[in-house]
């Protein structure tokens, strides 16, 4: 069962069968990365990406795109500014030629961050539980509360803009405001028609895009 279990793995993952400039397998180095990089060993995540860096251009794309799934799989809740650092420094490190001295600075600083960030794989966790989930037939359930003005169902039920104020649009939980929005929106509601819309009033498309 290994063997045929080796055999698929090379036969469907192209870091398996590519060997680094110093003749490390590929695809063990990039997991080396990522449980480094899960440990906070900063020097050694800091090794196997440069590893990867000096052995093609093709994995060093591969290094930027583990190190961006990084901050959502791994540090996830922790930190939810990662994604937004982790891709900047990506995008930085496009201003330099491939052997700038400069560029490889962009996936140290990147490295180092994400090893002192907190963790959280709560939602590579969820993203797994959801997939095979529906691997083993699981289909889910429209809500109640989704049949609105919005779908056809929701229509023929008579569910109007009263229902989408009071209940489809219900958030939670439910930021504390200083205004009365919602209080005036429903009084406008109460004396608003479509049918009494000055001829000059904007349509919008009565479907969501």
């Amino acid at each position: 069962m290994n063997d045929e279990a080796v055999k698929i793995k090379l036969a469907t993952d192209p870091w398996a069968r590519v060997k680094t400039r110093n003749g490390l397998n590929a695809d063990e180095v990039i997991s080396s990365l990522q449980k480094s990089i899960r440990r906070g060993m900063v020097e050694e995540a800091c090794e196997y990406a440069y590893e990867l860096y000096i052995s093609s251009p093709q994995l060093e794309e591969k290094l930027w795109r583990r190190l961006i799934t990084i901050t959502v799989e791994d540090i996830g809740m922790g930190d939810v500014n990662a994604p937004i650092l982790i891709n900047n420094l990506s995008q930085m490190r496009k201003q330099f030629e491939y052997a700038d001295g400069d560029r490889p600075i962009y996936f140290i600083h990147a490295i180092r961050y994400l090893c002192a960030c907190e963790k959280d794989r709560s939602s590579d966790l969820l993203k797994n539980i959801i997939i095979k989930g529906f691997a083993m037939g699981k289909v889910p359930e429209i809500m109640d509360v989704a049949l609105d003005k919005h779908t056809a169902r929701g229509i023929e039920m008579g569910r109007d803009s009263f229902h989408f104020l009071h209940e489809a649009s219900k958030v939670i939980p439910q930021l504390k405001v200083d205004n009365n929005y919602k209080k005036r929106y429903e009084e406008i509601l109460k004396v608003y028609s479509p049918e009494k819309s000055i001829k000059t009033a904007f349509k919008f498309n009565a479907w969501q895009e």
